[in-house]
C-alpha cells in the first residue's frame, strides 16, 4: 500500500477475528525495530509480545485482542516517551499495511502483571493486534482537522 494512502486508511480496530501469523509478527517487529529512538540508545527499550491467554485476560481494555506488543524503556523521560510513541506508530502502520487490525493502547499498561515486563524497564505504550474482517479504505482527511499555525 502506498504510504499516504495507508495513513489515510488507518483506523483503530477493536474487533479481532483471530491470531496473527508468525510471519506477520516478524514483519511488524522489523518495523518496530526501524523506529527512531533518542540518541540511538536501542538498549534502553524492550518490546514484550503478549499472546498467552491467561496474561491477556488480566489486561484491561484490549478488546479481546490475541496479541499485545508493549513498548518499555529504562528510566523513561520525555525522550523515551516520544521514542516509544514512534515505535508504536511503526507497529501500527506495519500492521495495517499487512491487513492486520491494530489499536494504540495505553489503558492496558497499568494492568500488566508483575514479571511480564523485564526488570528495570517501565511499560510506556502498547498496541493491540489481531486478524480483522475490517477493510481499510482511504478516506478524506480535512486539512484543518488539527488547527495549524504557519510562520513564514
Amino acid at each position: 500500500m502506498e504510504t499516504l494512502n495507508m495513513i489515510n486508511s488507518r483506523k483503530a480496530i477493536r474487533e479481532y477475528s483471530g491470531q496473527i501469523t508468525d510471519e506477520q509478527l516478524n514483519k511488524i517487529l522489523i518495523a518496530a525495530n526501524a523506529g527512531p529512538v533518542g540518541m540511538g540508545n536501542y538498549d534502553d527499550y524492550r518490546l514484550t509480545i503478549i499472546q498467552d491467554p491467561q496474561t491477556l485476560a488480566k489486561l484491561s481494555g484490549i478488546y479481546d485482542a490475541p496479541t499485545v506488543i508493549v513498548v518499555s524503556a529504562k528510566n523513561p523521560s520525555r525522550m523515551e516517551y516520544i521514542s516509544s510513541g514512534a515505535i508504536a506508530h511503526n507497529i501500527e502502520l506495519a500492521a495495517e499495511d499487512l491487513g492486520v487490525g491494530a489499536n494504540y493502547n495505553m489503558s492496558c499498561v497499568a494492568s500488566i502483571p508483575t514479571g511480564v515486563i523485564p526488570y528495570s524497564f517501565s511499560p510506556i505504550f502498547a498496541v493491540t493486534l489481531g486478524q480483522t474482517r475490517t477493510k481499510f479504505s482511504e478516506r478524506t482527511i480535512p486539512l484543518n482537522r488539527i488547527k495549524t499555525n504557519t510562520v513564514k
